[in-house]
């Protein structure tokens, strides 16, 4: 396949999945008017240290477990967490954290990486592929089910409806939701298994990572394509129908809507933290024909908190495929995980 078509390619599949994300958003609605508050103006700001200060991110949810049948000889034991979480929606996934744990035969020995999905992801199967392949590199895995997303989405609705709204604060919440969610799984993982825990995302995982990284300690992380700035993904890569219902603002004063929405989600561009995670633990992945979060914005987080960044020629959904990305993944885990010299930015 040559550069040209492969671009285009990229560029094909990444349009398809953005006008589907965009339906779903456009269809879980707001819960108001579009463009309207309750203090009257577009969006109301917030306050990112008063948002994350009203959080359970440093006193996580505890969790209960039960164990599994164990498959596959490199794995000691398989055990389902399950525990109360709380963010929006009222069906019964929206109150219940799930997440599978796998631990290596080394146990504590062994240190443990949580895997975090891609948005509107329906089933595990990309999250268990890697947990196979990290078992077989002597790591112990694991995988979280973000809201509204998988067993815990709204019944009769596909994974990912009523994680984004057109409400800031809603998708904010929910966000704040999946941060608590993962940071109860590591405190879990740190008391229960190995004090060495590292986090894998992709996409929306990744950002979910991010902001994990940036409230508190990890011993390493990757994310992958993480929509890292989501008012610029608004304003530049949703569909002109998402940006009029969203606000009429868009069509008079896009540059006022744009600061008003990037004002009211603020606390979640990882941007706007400082994080507390070392900076030479932390790779983040861009792909260079990203048309969903884009290539920039990955960047300016990698250059705003001074981490590494490897760039590859695909798009946001392919470059999840390209080839030999996950031993380059989980290689870079492992050395950091082992405090050994990490490798230079990688492309291609």
């Amino acid at each position: 396949m040559s550069n040209l078509v492969a671009r285009r390619f990229y560029r094909a599949v990444d349009t398809t999945v953005r006008w589907r994300l965009g339906s779903l958003i456009a269809g879980a609605g707001s819960g108001q008017d579009p463009g309207e508050t309750a203090g009257g103006t577009l969006f109301p700001p917030a306050d990112p240290a008063q948002f994350w200060g009203q959080s359970r991110v440093h006193n996580p949810a505890r969790l209960h477990r039960r164990e599994l049948p164990v498959r596959g000889r490199s794995v000691q034991r398989i055990v389902e967490l399950v525990g109360p979480s709380q963010g929006p929606g009222s069906h019964h996934g929206s109150g219940r954290l799930r997440a599978r744990v796998a631990v290596h035969h080394a146990g504590e020995d062994a240190p443990l990486v949580l895997l975090l999905h891609g948005y509107a992801a329906p089933v595990p199967y990309y999250e268990d592929h890697h947990m196979r392949l990290l078992l077989r590199r002597g790591v112990s895995a694991a995988r979280l089910e973000l809201p509204f997303h998988m067993t815990r989405r709204v019944p009769g609705r596909g994974a990912g409806h009523g994680f984004f709204s057109l409400d800031p604060a809603h998708s904010c919440a929910v966000l704040r939701q999946g941060v608590e969610d993962a940071a109860a799984v590591i405190a879990w993982a740190r008391r229960e298994v190995t004090p060495n825990v590292a986090v894998l995302g992709f996409s929306l995982g990744g950002l979910v990572g991010c902001l994990c990284a940036a409230l508190f300690e990890l011993d390493a992380l990757v994310a992958v394509t993480p929509p890292c700035d989501l008012p610029t993904i608004v304003a530049e890569h949703s569909s002109a129908r998402v940006r009029r219902i969203l606000s009429p603002l868009w069509e008079t004063d896009r540059d006022g809507a744009r600061s008003g929405l990037a004002a009211a989600m603020a606390p979640v561009v990882p941007r706007n933290l400082t994080p507390v995670t070392a900076p030479d633990r932390i790779t983040l992945i861009a792909a260079a024909e990203d048309q969903i979060v884009g290539r920039a914005p990955v960047h300016e987080l990698a250059a705003a908190w001074g981490v590494e960044c490897w760039d590859y020629p695909h798009g946001h959904v392919t470059v999840m495929t390209s080839r030999g990305i996950s031993a380059r993944i989980h290689d870079q885990l492992l050395r950091r995980l082992s405090g050994e010299a990490v490798v230079p930015a990688l492309a291609g």
